[in-house]
C-alpha cells in the first residue's frame, strides 16, 4: 500500500518511493548506554517500532538498523566514577535499553550496531573524507592529531535543518577553537586521554570518533550508501543529522538518505523535557508503576510530529484506553458465532479494515486510526450482544490483529494487561500505602452481607471507607460487585 510521509528534507508530505521496491532500508538514532532511559527517549524508540511496524502492516520487506552508541562522554565518566571498563559500563546499559524496549512491545530490530563494532568503516569513512578533502588533521601538545570536518567545504550544508552557516553564534552554538580552519568545523577523531580508559588505533594516533560520523559509519555498512528513511527526535536535525548528511555524501559522492522523518519532542507542563528541570522519569521507574502497555499508549495518542504534553490526565486517559482495547480483545476471544445475518455490519467491519489502513499510510497516522479502531470496538460491544455471525467475528478479528501489528498497541494476553490495570490505577490514586486486596476483597465481602441483611448504615461506612482508600464499587446486576482503583 502506498505511504504519504512528511519528509522533513522538502518541508512537504510526499509519496514514499523506495529505492529497491522489495526492500525498505530504514535508519533510526538508538540511545547513549550511559543510564536509564527517560521517557523522552521512549518516544523516540516507539516512534521508530511503529515506523518498522506499519511499513510491514503495509506490505513491505524492511530492513531497519537502530544503533546503540557504546563510546561517548557519558559513559567514560560514569564507569570511571565506578571503577569499571567503559565496555563493561555500556554493555551493561545496553542490556538494560533492551529490557525497556521489551517493556514497550518493540519489535525486533534487523540490526542493533555498536559504535565500539563499527571502528573499521569509522577509520576507513573519515580516511575517505581527508582524501577528498572535507577533512583535515590539527596537532595536538601530545604529538596527537585530531581530525576535523571542513564543513564550508560543503556546499549544501544546512539544507535538512535550514541553517545558514554565517548565522550561527560561534562559540555558543557550535564549539570554538583556535586550531580549526573554521568555527562551524567538528570533530571526525579525537586524540585518547589517559583517564578514558578506551581507545583505539589510527592513521591519525590512539584515539576514538567524535559523535556523529559514527551513524554515518553505520548506515552505511549495514543499508548501503543510499537509504530509504532516517528517523530521529527534532532535536538531533541539527547539528546531527546534518552533520550525518555532509559526512555520507562527501565520502561516499552520492545522496545519504531521501527521507527524513522527526517525532517532536515530549513536555511535562508544557516545557521541554530535561535533566535540568528535575522533571525526567526513566522508562524503567514508569512501567514498574503503570505498565509498558500505558507508556505506549501515551506515545502513540497524538501524532509524532505533534508535541506531547507529559500530564497526570494523559496517564489516566490512556489507563482507561488501554482497558477498553483488552477488555475487547478478551470479549472477542470468548464470544461465540450464530447464525444470523448480518452482511452489512460485516462489510462495515471491512471498511474499516480499509480505512485503519489508509490513516496509517497517511504519514502514520495512528490518532486517526485509533479512532476507527474504538468506533469497530463500540459497535462490536452492542452488536455482539444481539448476535454475531462467524464471518463478522473473522472481520473484527481482523481489525485487531492490523492494530496489533501496525502499531503494537493490542497485545496478546488481554488477561494480563487487564490485570496490570488495577496496580496502574492504585498507584495513580496514592493508594498504593494505604491498602491491600486482600483488605479491599474483605470489606466488599463484608459490604455485600452487610447490604444482604438491609444494615444500609453499615453499608454506607464501608462504601466511605474503601472511597477513603482510592477505591470505586460497582454493584452489578447479578448482585455481584467488581471494583477499581480511582
Amino acid at each position: 500500500m502506498e505511504i504519504r510521509l512528511f519528509n522533513n528534507l522538502t518541508r512537504q508530505k510526499e509519496l514514499f518511493k523506495p529505492i529497491d521496491p522489495n526492500l525498505v532500508r530504514f535508519y533510526s538514532c538508538g540511545p547513549t548506554t550511559y543510564n536509564f532511559l527517560h521517557v523522552g527517549n521512549a518516544r523516540a524508540l516507539v516512534v521508530a517500532d511503529l515506523f518498522h511496524r506499519t511499513l510491514k502492516a503495509l506490505g513491505y520487506n524492511v530492513k531497519f538498523v537502530r544503533n546503540y552508541t557504546d563510546v561517548d562522554d557519558k559513559i567514560l565518566e560514569a564507569a570511571r566514577v565506578r571503577g569499571i571498563h567503559p565496555k563493561e559500563h555500556a554493555d551493561e546499559f545496553i542490556r538494560e535499553c533492551a529490557k525497556d524496549m521489551d517493556y514497550l512491545g518493540m519489535l525486533p530490530a534487523t540490526a542493533t550496531p555498536t559504535v565500539s563494532e563499527t571502528m573499521p568503516e569509522i577509520i576507513q569513512m573519515i580516511q575517505d573524507l581527508i582524501t577528498n578533502g572535507y577533512a583535515y588533521t590539527v596537532k595536538k601538545e601530545n604529538g596527537a592529531e585530531e581530525v576535523l570536518y571542513n564543513v564550508p567545504k560543503f556546499a549544501d550544508y544546512g539544507k535538512l535543518s535550514r541553517v545558514q552557516l554565517d548565522s550561527l553564534q560561534h562559540g555558543i552554538r557550535v564549539e570554538s577553537d583556535k586550531e580549526k580552519k573554521n568555527p562551524s568545523d567538528f570533530v571526525l577523531w579525537k586524540p585518547a586521554k589517559p583517564e578514558e580508559g578506551w581507545s583505539w588505533d589510527s592513521p591519525w594516533g590512539k584515539g576514538r570518533p567524535g559523535w556523529h560520523i559514527e551513524c554515518s559509519a553505520m548506515a552505511k555498512k549495514h543499508l548501503g550508501k543510499t537509504i530509504d528513511l532516517h528517523h530521529g527526535g527534532v532535536d538531533l536535525m541539527f547539528p546531527h543529522h546534518e552533520n550525518e548528511i555532509a559526512q555520507s555524501e562527501a565520502a561516499n559522492g552520492c545522496p545519504f538518505c531521501n527521507n527524513w522523518a522527526h517525532n517532536e519532542f515530549l513536555n511535562f507542563g508544557s516545557e521541554k523535557m530535561s535533566k535540568s528541570l528535575g522533571n525526567v522519569v526513566t522508562i524503567r521507574d514508569f512501567v514498574n508503576k503503570y505498565s509498558g502497555h500505558v507508556l505506549r499508549q501515551i506515545l502513540l495518542s497524538v501524532h509524532y510530529r505533534s508535541k506531547l504534553d507529559w500530564t497526570e490526565d494523559s496517564i489516566t486517559k490512556a489507563i482507561g484506553e488501554v482497558e477498553r482495547i483488552h477488555e475487547f480483545a478478551h470479549a472477542l476471544e470468548i464470544v461465540d458465532a450464530k447464525v444470523v445475518d448480518d452482511m452489512k455490519e460485516t462489510n462495515e467491519v471491512k471498511k474499516a479494515i480499509e480505512l485503519i489502513k489508509a490513516e496509517l499510510a497517511n504519514d502514520f497516522n495512528v490518532p486517526g486510526a485509533l479512532g476507527v479502531f474504538f468506533g469497530v470496538i463500540k459497535d462490536f460491544n452492542r452488536h455482539s450482544k444481539e448476535g454475531a455471525s462467524a464471518a463478522y467475528l473473522k472481520a473484527v478479528m481482523e481489525v485487531a490483529e492490523l492494530m496489533e501489528n501496525a502499531t503494537g498497541l493490542v497485545h496478546q494476553n488481554p488477561k494480563e494487561v487487564l490485570a496490570s490495570l488495577n496496580l496502574a490505577r492504585k498507584n495513580l490514586s496514592g493508594a498504593g500505602t494505604n491498602s491491600s486486596e486482600e483488605e479491599i476483597e474483605k470489606l466488599i465481602a463484608e459490604r455485600k452481607e452487610a447490604r444482604a441483611t438491609k444494615n444500609w448504615g453499615r453499608s454506607d461506612e464501608i462504601r466511605n471507607r474503601l472511597n477513603e482508600l482510592g477505591v470505586v464499587v460497582k454493584d452489578n446486576p447479578d448482585g455481584t460487585a467488581t471494583w477499581t482503583y480511582k
